[in-house]
């Protein structure tokens, strides 16, 4: 069996949980950072496990979600490419969540080491509930991430909360 990226994981083949779950172990550095610097309480999901929940809130909402790349730019870091993609899902709520996305991606050792996702939050808010998607991301942030590693650098853009 081939290694899995995180392309498998999100690139527009409907899976199952179980299937993600397999996919994640080759597809994510246990130093991982996904961060959602655009939410107006942004989000940083830090380490392999946090990383994990989070894709399972995720797939809670939208249990068929996928992504479409329609751009991959390189960047002066050969292991850090920037993508244009498309993506979402019907809801459990009857809705439909439907998303832009351009991501910062970059790979350590075969894997996704950091995830900097810029969206719109209100298409966001709109799919999962604003209330479930706060309350449910400051849970998994709180109960699951690890202390920011060392082989992470943090954002150099902070800005004052709201």
């Amino acid at each position: 069996m081939s290694r899995k990226t995180i392309g498998d994981a999100f690139g527009g083949v409907k899976t199952t949980l179980e299937e993600q779950r397999a996919i994640w172990p080759d597809a994510i550095h246990p130093d991982a950072i996904w961060e959602g610097p655009m939410f107006e309480t942004p989000v940083a999901f830090i380490g392999f496990e946090a990383c994990a929940r989070f894709f399972e809130f995720l797939l809670a909402t939208v249990q068929e979600f996928s992504t479409t790349v329609v751009g991959a730019y390189p960047t002066q870091d050969p292991d850090t490419i920037i993508i244009e993609s498309h993506g979402g899902g019907p809801t459990i709520h009857g809705g439909r969540y439907t998303q832009r996305y351009f991501s910062l991606v970059t790979n350590k050792d075969g894997k996704a080491f950091r995830m900097r996702e810029y969206c719109n939050p209100f298409q966001t808010y709109k799919a999962f509930g604003r209330e479930h998607w706060e309350k449910g991301t400051a849970e998994i942030m709180a109960k699951y991430n690890k202390p920011w590693p060392a082989s992470q650098a943090k954002d150099p853009i902070t800005l004052p909360p709201i």
